[in-house]
């Protein structure tokens, strides 16, 4: 017989004290200690050097860095663990670390202690329209510093969106932010012509990124709401990334609707989004969103797929086709006419 496991607070205190996490690696990041590490600087002392820093304040860092899981210690030496070597260290193709700077905004983390007021009002708390405000400057923030994030995902969509071999493509790019989505796929597809969609000053970074991709010639802007600007016709390709959960399900049929009506007969509309499964308590990333979602829009959330079939269908759209990328937690749904 086996023994049964006695309650314990750990969890709990886990939880409550998550911050401490969160500051840690944004002060790991802001100091270049992985970075240094990557580049064999691997003691207190010589970090501390490195990193004009105090030597026990970075012996503190480290020996919390090597708790969480992000370094390993051995002896009085640190050195990254895997997913820190690729995903945290500067000179990585895929470094992603300066998403602290957008995941710990403080229009993210002012709220913290609000979200009895917002499971009370059903959204945000802080902000009549949140997130959604017209060219909110944290938009400006997220595409400067989410690329590396979306690299991955922005590939393997690209590798899905199906252009059989005519003379152009014409994509549209909603919500476009760094413009990942649209120049990836218009680096894989040479006669692709993107339009992306925005708000002015996020499209800036868009235009810049263009501009380094080099296909900046068939890469132009429309600036201003995604429910207002007139989209023109014939778009065989309309990318729709991290959009959707913005909004409620009859405001994304609506939106889909201004969509079907860009779209060309044989087009296909490619939308990324975390879908949790129908239980909308797995798997932990996608399920757990529907929290910032409260906490940030007025009536945003996590989507399954059944949800996202009768938000399309609202729409007079069909889904052919839901695929949950490899070792990521997004889902690609393409749609089209019925």
């Amino acid at each position: 017989m086996s023994e049964q496991k006695q309650p314990s607070p750990d969890l709990f205190l886990q939880a409550v004290s998550a911050y401490r996490d969160s500051a840690a690696i944004k002060g790991a990041v802001e100091l270049d200690v992985f970075t240094a590490i990557a580049q064999g600087v691997d003691t207190a002392g010589g970090l501390a050097e490195r990193c004009q820093a105090d030597k026990r304040g970075m012996r503190i860092l480290c020996d919390y860095l090597c708790v969480m899981g992000m370094l390993e210690k051995t002896g009085m030496t640190y050195a990254l663990t895997p997913d820190s070597a690729v995903f945290l260290d500067r000179n990585s193709p895929a470094f992603m670390g300066d998403i602290v700077t957008f995941l710990l905004d403080p229009f993210f983390v002012r709220d913290i202690g609000d979200v009895a007021a917002a499971v009370r009002k059903g959204g945000v708390v802080t902000s009549p329209a949140g997130s959604d405000e017209p060219g909110h400057p944290m938009w400006v923030t997220f595409a400067r510093t989410m690329t590396g994030l979306q690299r991955q995902p922005a590939m393997m969509l690209a590798d899905l969106v199906e252009v059989g071999e005519p003379e152009q493509i014409k994509a549209l790019d909603i919500a476009a932010g760094s413009g990942i989505f649209g120049i990836t796929l218009a680096e894989k597809c040479p006669q692709a012509e993107i339009t992306a969609v925005d708000w002015p000053n996020v499209l800036e970074v868009a235009k810049e990124n263009a501009e380094k991709a080099g296909i900046s010639n068939r890469y132009k802007t429309l600036p201003g709401s995604a429910f207002e600007v007139e989209f023109g016709e014939g778009y065989q390709v309309i990318l729709l990334s991290n959009f959707l959960h913005h909004f409620d399900p009859e405001t994304c049929s609506g939106f889909l609707l201004r969509l079907k009506a860009a779209l060309a007969e044989d087009g296909k509309i490619y939308t990324l989004e975390w879908v949790p499964d129908e239980d909308r308590i797995s798997p932990p990333f996608a399920a757990t969103f529907s929290m910032q979602m409260l906490r940030q829009t007025t009536g945003g959330d996590a989507y399954t797929a059944a949800e996202f079939e009768r938000i399309f269908a609202n729409a007079d759209l069909q889904v052919d086709e839901v695929t949950l990328l490899q070792d990521l937690p997004a889902t690609v749904i393409i749609a089209s006419h019925r």
